[in-house]
């Protein structure tokens, strides 16, 4: 398959992993009549959200025989797909509020920030994953690849469901911190098993 193949399966995966979370979300809402508490609920939209997306990658990775940078394309793919979805509620949040020219650029810096961890996370995620399904490494890498990614999408979810202040200085940081420990940990097991 092309790089263009590639490109267009991460983004096609992350276009069907967005649709299946709705449906998911829609249809748990409608049928269980227990309120789940923040983390619980944050912590199964995290593992849904892993099964969804990589899930998919793996799919594709075991069925067309991926390489490793066949695996880094597609999660460019992926991030691309998601950058472009969220740059314009971005842009319309920019042009709805006239902060300082200094707010608006630590928001725009925090912005790019978000982006470039998550895109780092996409790329070491898809790397582990795909070094458990085509490369020596195993279960272990499967599983490591969906724990540390449903860590990353659960604890968004936390922040979402206990309405964090994104543009908090402090709330940024820390969540910045947490992504680089993943990204961190990804990369050192993407190390170790290669």
């Amino acid at each position: 398959m092309s790089i263009w193949g590639w490109l267009l399966i991460g983004a096609a995966s992350w276009a069907l992993a967005i649709v299946l979370k709705i449906v998911a979300d829609f249809l748990v809402q409608r049928s269980i009549n227990v309120a789940l508490q923040d983390w619980a609920a944050a912590g199964l939209s995290g593992v849904w959200s892993s099964i969804c997306e990589m899930g998919l990658c793996a799919l594709a990775f075991w069925f067309w025989g991926a390489a490793f940078a066949d695996a880094l394309v597609t999660a460019l793919g992926t991030a691309l797909a998601e950058f472009i979805v969220l740059l314009p509620a971005a842009l319309s949040a920019h042009f709805a509020v006239a902060p300082s020219k200094a707010k608006n650029r630590a928001n725009w810096s925090a912005f790019f920030i978000e982006r470039s961890l998550v895109f780092a996370n996409h790329l070491a995620s898809r790397g582990l994953l795909w070094l458990g399904i085509a490369g020596p490494a195993g279960l272990p890498a499967v599983a490591s690849a969906f724990g540390l990614f449903a860590a990353s999408e659960g604890v968004q979810a936390y922040g979402q469901a206990k309405d964090w202040d994104w543009l908090n200085k402090r709330t940024q940081w820390l969540f910045f911190a947490f992504l680089f420990a993943i990204i961190c940990t990804e990369i050192t097991l993407l190390i170790v098993w290669r």
